[in-house]
């Protein structure tokens, strides 16, 4: 899988729309989880899975702002 290196300068708002924007994302898949948990779409694996490679993405995030 490719890589790729971001680099963005950020205000502290700016900083905070992303981290939140990538939490809404996360949400959005858990969500989609656990309909799928309910027999819709597709398999709650591949969901939560999901779900866990963007919390990866926001958790690297944050520990680069730190």
């Amino acid at each position: 899988m490719k890589h790729h290196i971001l680099t963005l300068p950020l205000n502290d708002d700016q900083f905070r729309d992303l981290t939140n924007a990538l939490e809404d994302y996360r949400d959005y898949f858990l969500r989609q989880a656990q309909e799928a948990s309910l027999g819709f779409g597709l398999d709650a694996q591949y969901w939560s899975g999901r779900a866990e490679e963007i919390e990866k993405i926001r958790t690297m995030v944050l520990e680069e702002r730190e």
